[in-house]
């Protein structure tokens, strides 16, 4: 008899621990959503190195996950965000002064910044040789933490190919994927 009510409260405890997987998967009652994110910088090439990465000052994006969950249910919120991660990033050539392009690029590594978290590296792109747009290869990593706040934002590291005195315009477009729980 207690084989069997310990079997039972077994088979309970697994039940009921996997009927929010089952409703979230199989329901789908709140899809993954993407959380895109654009920005048109300006970079002062003179000050890049071709040897050592240099560091650009942080690209504020204030991404507030809280208001876009709201807007696609009202009664769920941040705490209902199970996962975030980088989906895509890239940037496209807008314009220069002196006519270089993204080709001066040789390297760029994107970090994630978030108050109380450790800048985390979300994308790379090497040997780049693509005059207008640089793709960047993402990293798989969770970055929940770096969304619960709205004051993130992006660092870029860059190589340069050459030494090169210009002043580049980029516009950097990223999306990240949300995925939610009841």
């Amino acid at each position: 008899m207690r084989k069997l009510t310990l079997m039972f409260t077994v088979m309970s405890l697994f039940l009921l621990s996997s009927c929010r997987d089952i409703i979230n998967s199989v329901l789908d009652a709140i899809p993954p959503f993407d959380a895109p994110f654009s920005a048109t910088v300006t970079v002062p090439f003179a000050a890049v190195s071709s040897t050592n990465y240099t560091t650009t000052p942080p690209i504020d994006m204030n991404i507030d996950l809280d208001q876009k969950i709201k807007e696609i249910s009202p009664s769920q919120s941040i705490n209902n965000i199970k996962s975030v991660k980088m989906n895509t990033l890239e940037m496209l050539y807008v314009s220069s002064q002196a006519g270089a392009k993204l080709d001066a690029i040789k390297n760029a590594r994107i970090y994630l910044r978030a108050p109380n978290q450790p800048d985390v590296l979300i994308a790379t792109a090497y040997n780049n040789t693509n005059p207008d747009v640089i793709t960047f290869t993402v990293v798989d990593q969770e970055l929940l933490p770096y969304f619960q706040t709205t004051q993130n934002s992006l660092i870029v590291e860059i190589m340069a190919s050459a030494p090169t005195i210009d002043f580049i315009t980029l516009t950097m477009n990223s999306s990240f994927k949300a995925k939610v729980q009841l």
